[in-house]
């Protein structure tokens, strides 16, 4: 059924339902784990030019679902296209413009090797027992949907070697 208000009424559900991730966004401060991000880890130079890096918090959020969710930088990335929870939590819901496997895997290496990796997660958790609540790990589970082998014996031969078996 068509509606105008598709978008709003399945994000008045999720609300209704519980979304973790709405929890998360009310108890966590990103802007403030991103501003120490950048004070420890300074964004690269744009002296050579190149696309602009997307906000250090948008990137924190994407690190911290990926952690959250146990997800590979290929799976961040189809998730974040396709979940609207994903979208609404990384303030992505109306953009055009999603991080690509390659930015997210660059940007946690940035991290990685100034040593700070670590610490968001653990800065995460330590600001929701604040207000009583800790995360907890879990995992997406994805189908795979692959090609099947190709059989190429006609029905005259598979019969004879079953026969010989």
């Amino acid at each position: 059924m068509f509606s105008l208000f598709a978008d709003q009424e399945r994000e008045a559900k999720l609300d209704s339902l519980g979304d973790p991730l709405a929890l998360l966004d009310k108890h966590v401060d990103f802007a403030a784990l991103a501003a120490e991000i950048d004070r420890r880890v300074p964004r690269p130079s744009r002296a050579k030019g190149g696309r602009p890096p997307y906000p250090t918090e948008l990137m924190t959020r994407l690190l911290v679902l990926q952690q959250l969710f146990n997800l590979s930088d290929e799976q961040m990335e189809f998730q974040l296209l396709d979940r609207m929870s994903f979208q609404r939590f990384a303030g992505l819901k109306n953009s055009g413009r999603v991080p690509d496997r390659n930015t997210i895997w660059v940007f946690r290496e940035r991290l990685v090797q100034a040593n700070v990796e670590h610490r968001i997660f653990a800065e995460v958790q330590r600001q929701l027992q604040e207000h009583g609540l800790r995360a907890r790990e879990g995992q997406i589970i994805d189908a795979s949907i692959i090609r099947a082998p190709i059989q190429h014996n006609t029905a005259d031969e598979r019969a004879m070697v079953k026969e010989q078996a």
